[in-house]
């Protein structure tokens, strides 16, 4: 075993081409007649497998190759002192800092260029409380060592109202959010980052029961993939919890149970051992009077918060809330409160506060009331930020173009948008796109000349379904394409040329080369 620690292929590779060929032709002999292999220099012992153990050859290398193992050993002498490689026990324990200095003066040869680490401005430092990282436009950002950094995953039914959370928390329209269930087919990242924290917001499609094709079977695949790499559950509820909405195609799903969210996504949640978050959204639907749902939380919401309370009873907090009513809403503010409590200028009890008398049910019996900004930060992990500080989301600008159109066809056609509507981008000419902005100041040019030029190609799988997307003499298609632009124009901040056209592609939901294709699986 001693003398297969030895790797032969690297010794080889030190070999010169005359020894190689040598030993290439030596080894096609039989076994018996390659009892020894025999250059001049110096020999190391080396076993062929493990059939011929017991012929033990020898390998001989020139004396000026010495193996890998003497190079190591040299090193480690030359580092440490000639004696001090013989046990690593003895060996001293360096930071990383310290090694790479070492490494820096001692080994030293003709052409080499000096790393970054000599630098005295540029050295790598840590202590106690910061740590200083460098980012690619080599601007030191210090990092505290109570950073916290959390990958939050939102997820529930369709039609919940996930989407609209998102952008609201965000205060930024992000994920295209529509009336119509399944929305949403992609997990869409979006990023809070303050001095004390980054929030790394998922959203994903609503939890399917039954997948019936395998457009559905990816986006669940998306679903559970972002469930197991989060560190906090954010599930979004309404008031109804489960409670059949207007839908197309999800109505007679057996295999949610009486909460909405499946059996086994809630087995998942009561065995994660994960902070859990509950928001039970749209409490503005069953609204008793005219003022406020804070001031007087409505008894349909209560009830709803304690029929969660009771399946999860460790979540750390079932809030109201009205996500429509934007970035603002007093329920959105408690939970982006909760979420950021690390931010030393954030009060989470004045935030909660804030949505009227303390539901029962709102917070664990165990906690004894509404949580501290100590206990609040604490569900989120320690760490550095995953992005950097003005990060905003991990998607292109194609695709929001195309979410943005496929937004405008759910608004334009309604119930009569066909469910399978797929937009895929075929050109996204930004060419033009910073004219404005390269055009020198004070100059006779006219302004106004950026453009974006955008070709989509909408996907539908009969060619029924074509004729209503385009709808009579194109008028449809007409409508579809003056509101997109103006959402576009509106995003991009620029002039925007769009071309639009609709294309039959039969059954490509269950075609899983198409799938992969356009970004499902």
């Amino acid at each position: 075993e001693k003398r297969r620690s030895h790797k032969i292929p690297l010794n080889i590779m030190c070999l010169s081409i005359h020894h190689v060929f040598t030993l290439v032709a030596l080894t096609s002999f039989s076994a018996a007649a390659r009892s020894t292999i025999a250059f001049v220099g110096k020999p190391i012992s080396q076993s062929h497998n493990r059939h011929t153990a017991s012929h033990h050859k020898k390998l001989y290398l020139p004396p000026s190759l010495p193996s890998t193992v003497g190079v190591s050993k040299r090193l480690t002498s030359h580092l440490y002192g000639k004696d001090k490689y013989k046990n690593d026990s003895d060996t001293p324990k360096l930071t990383q800092n310290e090694l790479l200095l070492q490494l820096e003066t001692k080994l030293e040869y003709d052409g080499r260029i000096s790393s970054k680490v000599s630098q005295q401005d540029n050295a790598i430092t840590s202590s106690d409380d910061d740590e200083t990282t460098t980012d690619d436009d080599n601007e030191e950002t210090v990092i505290s060592s109570t950073h916290r950094c959390a990958l939050v995953t939102i997820l529930g039914l369709p039609n919940m109202g996930k989407s609209t959370l998102l952008n609201a928390l965000l205060s930024d329209d992000l994920a295209i959010a529509t009336n119509r269930p399944q929305t949403t087919r992609h997990a869409i990242l979006g990023v809070m980052t303050t001095d004390h924290s980054q929030i790394c917001l998922t959203d994903t499609p609503g939890i399917i029961g039954s997948p019936a094709y395998q457009l559905q079977e990816g986006m669940m695949d998306v679903v559970n993939g972002a469930v197991r790499d989060c560190d906090v559950f954010l599930v979004v509820t309404d008031v109804y919890s489960g409670g059949k909405m207007d839908s197309d195609e999800d109505d007679d799903d057996e295999n949610l149970d009486k909460m909405g969210i499946g059996e086994d996504m809630l087995a998942r949640l009561q065995q994660a051992h994960r902070p859990v978050i509950v928001v039970v959204n749209k409490v503005d639907l069953v609204a008793d009077t005219d003022e406020s749902v804070y001031t007087n939380t409505p008894v349909k919401a209560i009830q709803t918060i304690q029929k969660w309370r009771s399946v999860l009873p460790d979540a750390f907090a079932i809030i109201p809330t009205c996500a429509a009513n934007g970035p603002d809403d007093q329920g959105v503010v408690a939970l982006r409160s909760i979420l950021l409590a690390n931010d030393p200028d954030v009060n989470v009890g004045a935030a909660i506060r804030n949505l009227g008398r303390p539901v029962a049910g709102m917070f664990p019996a165990s906690s004894g009331g509404m949580p501290t900004n100590e206990e609040a930060k604490a569900i989120l992990p320690l760490g550095p930020p995953l992005y950097h500080a003005d990060f905003f989301t991990d998607r292109t600008d194609r695709f929001c173009a195309s979410e943005l159109i496929r937004e405008t066809l759910f608004e334009t056609l309604k119930k009569e948008m066909p469910y399978c509507c797929e937009v895929r981008i075929e050109i996204f000419d930004e060419s033009k796109r910073y004219l404005d902005e390269d055009s020198p100041s004070g100059s006779n040019n006219k302004k106004n000349k950026s453009m974006i030029r955008i070709g989509a190609l909408i996907l539908v799988e009969r060619d029924s379904q074509k004729g209503i997307v385009v709808g009579k003499g194109g008028q449809k298609i007409k409508d579809v394409g003056m509101d997109a632009r103006k959402k576009l124009q509106a995003f991009f901040g620029v002039k925007i040329f769009l071309d639009l056209r609709v294309k039959v592609d039969k059954n490509w939901r269950s075609n899983k080369e198409k799938l992969k294709q356009y970004g499902y699986m």
